[in-house]
């Protein structure tokens, strides 16, 4: 599975579900997951020391998500301070951000090598019946990913909007244009009246890019999920996610199935923050 995938597999929300069978396959990949947890813990300690000298507001999960950004606004997520929380005042504002890193690292049909010019992106989103502020809903990047983008910006002379700019200077501020840093910035947009996103699905969303997050900041937790999707899941069940989101009905899976799947991940989960987090009714 690519660090950047656009398969989106969200951690349920509600009430802890009932004991499961687990299902054969965990046994080879729980030592994996132990050796990682303290590597993930060391590298988080080091990076941290970078980002406590750079004065971004920390922030859970219920704050940010009761939040109305009426300008761009920036976190640092209290539950992994690694990642960054960036609140977008529209979908307009948030895809001028974040819609060529986009398609640079993750949509279909972009080229992977070159990013594109506006007139470009623009193209792309029509042809996919979207606008700029549809193109995507929420954003979860590595600090390797945008660090690449900006570097073939660069390369090929792209001249960088108002937005760009912004977020290549924030990632400046917390090291994360520094090669090798580990980091991971994620995005959502406001909500409200009048608005396409609904106070509801901003917390979809950002329960959605949180778990993006974690997986590209915890070594031991992008371990499991690599683990879990090449020895739980079965080829046909990897080839229905890589085609659809994490909906039964999307996914062409029975709802039982669904339910079996979400109900093994997180019951041998490492147990971190993120475990808790995903058993939690959704802030509202």
């Amino acid at each position: 599975m690519n660090s950047d995938d656009t398969i989106r597999v969200r951690p349920p929300v509600g009430k802890s579900p009932p004991p499961q069978s687990p299902r054969s396959g965990h046994r080879k990949f729980a030592l994996f997951v132990g050796v990682f947890f303290v590597v993930g813990v060391a590298l988080i300690a080091l990076s941290l020391v970078v980002l406590r000298r750079v004065r971004l507001p920390l922030a859970d999960e219920k704050a940010i998500a009761l939040n109305h950004p009426h300008y761009v606004m920036t976190f640092r997520l209290r539950a992994d301070p690694l990642v960054l929380v960036v609140d977008c005042p529209t979908l307009h504002v948030q895809g001028l951000m974040f819609d060529r890193i986009a398609a640079l690292i993750e949509k279909a049909n972009a080229p992977r090598d070159r990013v594109l010019s506006w007139p470009e992106l623009t193209e792309a989103a029509t042809t996919a019946h979207q606008t700029i502020g549809t193109y995507y809903y929420g954003n979860d990047y590595s600090a390797h990913s945008l660090r690449r983008f900006f570097r073939i910006a660069r390369r090929d002379h792209r001249k960088l909007n108002a937005q760009e700019k912004k977020l290549r200077t924030l990632l400046g501020r917390v090291g994360y244009l520094r090669r090798g840093a580990n980091g991971a910035v994620i995005s959502l947009p406001a909500a409200g009246t009048g608005k396409r996103v609904s106070m509801h699905a901003r917390a979809v969303i950002l329960r959605h890019e949180i778990s993006h997050g974690a997986f590209f900041t915890l070594p031991f937790y992008r371990t499991y999920t690599k683990q879990f999707w090449t020895l739980i899941l079965t080829q046909a069940e990897r080839q229905d996610f890589r085609s659809s989101f994490f909906t039964a009905a999307a996914v062409g899976l029975p709802q039982a199935t669904i339910d079996q799947l979400r109900a093994d991940y997180i019951a041998h989960m490492p147990h971190f923050w993120l475990k808790r987090l995903a058993l939690e009714p959704l802030p509202r």
